[in-house]
């Protein structure tokens, strides 16, 4: 039995049963990647501040990137009396560089440690579901694109009721994907909230600097409550009830490609390489793929019903149970990552059969409610209206005859408002293209839908690069939020100032242009309002877009050059200000402000 790293202050080991019992090594080690970058961060960290020192800095970050590929190629010993991922890692970093790996832990606890873990992975994992709902959408898009003339009986309490283009069917699981991919984004900003440093739960008396960690780790946010940080799971529930919510979706969908693929509905073809066939029954096409869909989502509700369980009646803060926080989590992002994979692999294989479907809305008497439309725009109170046709129908269907069977005289014996008019709106197609109120189902509606949904998508727009932060596209040279950055010369030195708001760091002074606002007057104002400085404009540096510039808001940044004299003082919204030349500037600078003082600096040099 190996002593713990915490086991100081026991007289016996741990019992065999207890490690077995309590390890988490066994699931938890997928982190290992999450686990290692947030050392690394908060080596450096550590070493910025003095805490450490520099060759025990480059001994601790050799040492985790010697882990790395140890556990990369499959030569890691991961053992259970080490309990984690967290003391599995840091055991081995001990055994690998001696004492300096021993001090990698100061200023922080497993409780920060596996928070931020879990976060970096789930923000991850949410651009990887989002970048799959992108897709699902576009192949969703498709499918209602290549149909538009097919015709399909719409349902409610699964009877007949209105004909609807088979389009604008396909088209309401875009709008249920749509918002499954915006809540994933929204929830990202939760996501996205840097804990390490909350210690075990009150924080730490050493000298830290979490905004350099949150730099480092790309976190848009720090966690400002230290109780709270530690015994927060509320993004997990989030992230878990978003998937519950998508698989909820796609369980819908695979419930209506099951029977629709019936011998009893006939209404599609499902693609073979997502169906299998029967040991005994050479003639049975299963939709098994669908039928898992379905399955998927039990799974996905227990996830989320074990972690608001698990949470229900924790005292703050850490409390061991939070342990059981990972394997719902895990499975869930499988999960969802597995759904959407079959979802955007099987409906370009979709064939609806228009025949059939054409058939089919022949029957159940489709077209009574243009019917009593029809009768109410006569003037007939629609509640009328809607008797006479239910008396219709029943006749109808004494005498088992369509409504368009029917006669002239038959129709007249209900109401003398139905005149020969009346045949135009029994036809199924005029019928759907009658619903032209917006978000209805007539074609020239679902086509400027349609439209939209191209525009929204971008699929018809060049100079377009993804964001790796959000994944929205970005168009690089048609940014709808201007801002101006000035770089003030003095004395030989550029000015920038530190500032308060996330995510931290040294800046060009600048902001946001005011509407109406020319970028010369917006630079001068900004100058003023950051620095407390008048200034000349000399020229123009450039005009600068990059997505990663700023998490929160994508931004084409105008970059002056100008001139000043005087004191610098820094505004409301900065910590300090500072000057700084070429060889020395600060080694935390935001968004894609470096880049552009290399630019500068290239240029005046």
């Amino acid at each position: 039995m190996s002593e713990k790293l915490w086991g100081g202050r026991f007289s016996k080991p741990t019992d065999n049963l207890m490690e077995r019992f309590s390890e988490s090594i066994s699931y938890d080690k997928r982190l290992y990647k999450y686990d290692i970058a947030g050392s690394v961060a908060h080596a450096k960290m550590l070493e910025k501040q003095g805490i450490i020192a520099k060759e025990d800095l480059v001994s601790i970050v050799d040492g985790l990137k010697k882990i790395e590929n140890l556990i990369d190629n499959g030569k890691f010993e991961f053992r259970i009396e080490d309990e984690d991922i967290h003391m599995n890692i840091e055991r081995k970093l001990i055994e690998l560089v001696g004492k300096p790996g021993g001090k990698l832990h100061t200023a922080r606890s497993r409780n920060d440690q596996i928070a931020l873990d879990i976060r970096l992975m789930l923000r991850d994992a949410s651009l990887e579901i989002v970048d799959r709902l992108n897709v699902l959408l576009k192949e969703t898009l498709k499918l209602a694109e290549d149909n538009m003339d097919v015709v399909m009986p719409g349902f409610t309490h699964m009877q007949h009721a209105q004909p609807v283009l088979f389009s604008h069917y396909i088209l309401a699981y875009y709008e249920k994907f749509k918002r499954d991919r915006d809540r994933f984004l929204d929830t990202l900003k939760r996501i996205d909230v840097l804990p390490l440093g909350s210690g075990a739960l009150a924080g730490t008396s050493f000298p830290i600097d979490r905004r350099f960690v949150a730099e480092q780790l790309k976190f848009s946010k720090m966690s400002r409550n230290s109780m709270d940080a530690v015994s927060d799971r509320d993004f997990a529930v989030e992230f878990l009830n978003d998937v519950a919510i998508l698989t909820m979706h796609t369980s819908r969908f695979a419930e209506e490609m099951v029977y629709f693929s019936t011998s009893e509905f006939d209404f599609i073809d499902l693609p073979d390489d997502f169906c299998t066939g029967s040991s005994i029954m050479p003639q049975k096409k299963n939709p098994d793929a669908m039928e898992l869909l379905r399955g998927k989502t039990a799974r996905t509700y227990g996830n989320l019903v074990q972690m608001l369980t698990l949470m229900k009646s924790l005292p703050l803060t850490y409390n061991r149970d939070m342990q059981e926080d990972k394997e719902s989590v895990f499975d869930s992002v499988d999960t969802a990552i597995d759904v959407l994979d079959i979802m955007i692999k099987f409906l370009p294989g979709i064939r609806p059969k228009k025949d059939n479907l054409e058939n089919a809305l022949e029957e159940g008497f489709i077209t009574a409610t243009d019917l009593a439309d029809y009768l109410a725009k006569k003037g007939m109170p629609f509640r009328e209206a809607h008797k006479v046709v239910g008396n219709i129908v029943a006749y109808a269907e004494s005498k088992d005859k369509r409504l368009d069977e029917l006669t002239l005289d038959e129709l007249k014996q209900f109401s003398d408002m139905i005149d020969k008019d009346v045949f135009d709106i029994l036809d199924y197609r005029s019928a759907v293209n009658s619903r032209q109120s917006y978000g209805g189902t007539a074609s020239d509606n679902v086509s400027e839908v349609i439209k939209e949904i191209e525009k929204e998508l971008e699929i018809k727009h060049d100079n377009t690069i993804k964001c790796p932060r959000c994944s929205y596209p970005v168009k690089i040279y048609k940014n709808p939020v201007p801002t101006v950055d000035i770089i003030i010369e003095m004395e030989g030195k550029v000015v920038l100032v530190r500032r308060k708001n996330e995510p931290y760091g040294w800046a060009i002074p600048g902001g946001f242009v005011d509407f109406g606002e020319s970028v010369e007057d917006a630079a001068k104002r900004e100058a003023k309002e950051e620095t407390n400085l008048n200034i000349s404009i000399k020229g123009l540096l450039g005009v600068y877009s990059n997505p990663d510039r700023d998490p929160r808001i994508h931004t084409i940044s105008t970059v002056f050059v100008a001139v000043s004299q005087g004191i610098p003082k820094a505004g409301d919204d900065a910590l300090e200000i500072g000057l700084f030349d070429k060889d020395s500037m600060p080694e935390n600078i935001v968004f894609d402000h470096r880049d552009i003082l290399i630019d500068y600096f290239e240029k005046n040099m």
